[in-house]
This record gives structure tokens, C-alpha cells and sequence, in this order.
């Protein structure tokens, strides 16, 4: 296979994520259902990342006064480091999606984006929706209890003071040099 080819499973967004939204805007309340299917680049937010797999999800558009609603449940799976332990964690959340797209939208309100000639590009939500869904601090189980003090001794700073520091090997060297005792005057 060639390498700048994706792979089979290196799916990257595609079209199907950009949606022409012109035909719903004709009558409010006018909905579309789109299926989600998508993998994404990798992000990752202090000890979680998401993995190499799909964000699945089903999405609904319903028109409204000049513009449209995105709304519906987006899954995915991820991983991180415990935050007691550090042992690998993974599992799969589920996040709400609401968003909102209008004409003409208030250029002081985030929460509404801007519909530019009827086309809405759901890759942005979609990646917005997993980012924020990463858990910020993951627990292997509710009752780990940390580190195993085999594995992972605790040094405190009394146990620092108490031992001979190593030398620093950018200095040894200059251990091995033998200088002749400098004579007072």
C-alpha cells in the first residue's frame, strides 16, 4: 500500500460531515437525520486521550427561524493514566450534543455559530463534543487507593536528606583528573 494512502482503518472526516441545509430552512420544524461514523485526528486533555477508533452517533438537524439545530448523542472510546495509580484506564463515554447555526448570528454570543450559504460542517461539533467528553482526571475503580508501594516506593524529604546524592554524571570526568595542591604564597 502506498503511504500516503489512508488505510483502511485511518479514516479521516469526509464530506458526509459538510450538510446542505437550504431544503430544511424552507419549513420550520423540518428535520434530517444523520448518522456519525468518523474518525478523528487524536486529541487529548490532561491524563486522557481518545483512541484510534470511530465516534458513533446519531444527529438531528431541525430547522428554526433563519437557521438550524444540531442536536442528539455522540460515543466514544478513550484511554488515560488513573489518577491515583497511573495504571491505564479506558472506557466509553456518551455526550450530549445541542448547537445552534443562524443567519446573521450575534457576533457576541458563542453559543450560536454562523450559517454561511445554508451549509453547516459538523467535524467541528463533532470533535468540540469529544474533546469536552474526555474525562479531565480518570479513576481505574472508585476505590483505588493509589500507587503500590512495591512497585512505586514513597520517598519523603527526610529520606532525600538522609542519602548521598549521585553525582552528577555530566561531571565524572573531572573525577578522574588528579591535580597537583595549589601553594599558598
Amino acid at each position: 500500500m502506498d503511504s500516503t494512502q489512508d488505510s483502511p482503518k485511518r479514516r479521516t472526516p469526509d464530506r458526509r460531515l459538510i450538510v446542505n441545509v437550504a431544503d430544511l430552512r424552507r419549513r420550520l420544524g423540518e428535520r434530517r437525520v444523520i448518522d456519525i461514523d468518523v474518525l478523528l485526528p487524536p486529541m487529548e486533555v490532561i491524563a486522557s486521550r481518545s483512541v484510534d477508533e470511530p465516534v458513533l452517533g446519531t444527529l438531528t438537524i431541525e430547522s428554526i427561524e433563519r437557521g438550524v439545530t444540531v442536536s442528539g448523542q455522540l460515543s466514544f472510546e478513550w484511554s488515560g493514566d488513573c489518577r491515583r495509580c497511573l495504571e491505564l484506564v479506558e472506557g466509553r463515554n456518551t455526550v450530549d450534543v445541542m448547537e445552534i447555526f443562524q443567519v446573521n448570528a450575534p457576533g457576541d454570543v458563542d453559543e450560536i455559530s454562523e450559517l454561511v450559504a445554508d451549509t453547516i460542517d459538523l467535524v467541528p461539533v463533532v470533535r468540540d463534543a469529544v474533546l469536552l467528553g474526555l474525562p479531565l482526571a480518570p479513576l481505574c475503580r472508585e476505590d483505588c487507593v493509589g500507587p503500590d508501594p512495591e512497585r512505586f516506593p514513597t520517598i519523603t524529604e527526610d529520606d532525600l536528606s538522609q542519602r548521598e546524592k549521585p553525582p552528577d554524571p555530566r561531571w565524572a570526568g573531572l573525577a578522574a583528573l588528579e591535580l597537583p595542591e595549589a601553594e599558598n604564597n
